[in-house]
């Protein structure tokens, strides 16, 4: 995990420098906007993990030549963007409107990240049009999402759902006069997002399930069983796919096979690889954990109970 541990301490640094900002809000947004990054502080064990979202500033030093500052600055303006865009989230796949209070919070964060991008790019940037693509990317994919087959019928579409994170990557070669590297890098950040993409749905499907929300690994679920998009999949077909009939072996030979693509880019960015690389890895750690665990069970529950027992 160096694609991690190399920078702990510049990702203290910079959740610190965004608690102090957050802390700086009017009552009672300044509670309600530290407890919410809390919730993805990625020093935190008990946070939801988005390492991308912080890291892919540190990891451009693979490619291009920054000085600390920039990458902290970068950084922390994606902290800012994360936080803002995961809120668009929870509003929109609400039902109930539970979210409503996050919205002052929201332009709060928005004005934060735009505050520091203002003062690493001035007007006349090709930046701020990159940046104009990757927001209309974004609103075009979330909008869209539920009447395509984003997975199968145009896959980049996954990972344009997160298309703001690409502001770090670009902002980054722009400042180090590299922007001839955007469109491989940008490739190669869109292949890691569509692959975590794949992993968060296989974690959050029931969730997903229930909501009626877009999840790559229902929808590659439904093509492999060959149901049609709109037929009904119920939380037993799927437990029966990933526990009896090894679903996740056929999913995970896809992860694999988007590291092949991503390797094919020859590009240097060996920290974003090795990320990728875990990705694909924790697929096929689940897989082999359901084998394993199906094998125990079929020797005996008393066999299955001492494996899982931390007392024998």
């Amino acid at each position: 995990m160096n694609w991690f541990l190399a920078h702990e301490k510049d990702l203290a640094d910079v959740f610190a420098e965004a608690e102090h900002i957050i802390s700086t809000f009017p009552t009672p947004l300044d509670h309600l906007g530290l407890a919410y990054l809390a919730t993805f502080d990625g020093r935190k064990e008990e946070s939801t993990k988005n390492y991308i979202c912080y890291l892919l500033p540190y990891w451009m030093k693979d490619v291009s030549e920054l000085p600390p500052e920039s990458m902290n600055k970068l950084s922390l303006a994606n902290v800012f963007v994360m936080l803002y865009y995961f809120i668009q989230d929870d509003i929109m796949d609400s039902a109930k409107g539970e979210h409503k209070d996050k919205l002052p919070l929201a332009n709060l964060f928005h004005m934060q990240f735009l505050s520091i991008y203002r003062e690493m790019f001035p007007a006349g940037s090709p930046f701020w049009s990159y940046y104009e693509t990757y927001l209309t990317e974004w609103s075009e994919s979330v909008s869209n999402e539920q009447q395509s087959d984003y997975f199968h019928q145009d896959i980049v579409k996954v990972a344009k759902k997160a298309s703001p994170v690409k502001n770090a990557s670009t902002g980054a070669l722009l400042l180090a006069n590299q922007d001839h590297l955007i469109p491989i890098v940008t490739s190669a950040v869109e292949q890691t997002l569509i692959t975590l993409q794949m992993l968060d749905d296989w974690a959050d499907w029931e969730e997903d399930l229930e909501e009626g929300s877009y999840n790559c690994l229902l929808a590659s679920m439904r093509k492999r069983m060959q149901l049609s998009t709109d037929s009904t999949i119920l939380p037993e077909m799927v437990k029966q796919q990933l526990y009896v009939h090894d679903f996740l072996d056929y999913y995970g030979q896809i992860a694999i096979t988007h590291h092949e693509q991503l390797l094919d880019l020859q590009i240097s960015m060996t920290q974003m690889i090795n990320f990728h690389d875990s990705l694909v890895q924790n697929i096929l750690r689940g897989s082999n954990e359901i084998k394993n665990s199906r094998k125990m069970l079929a020797k005996g529950g008393l066999n299955y109970f001492l494996s899982k027992s931390s007392l024998f």
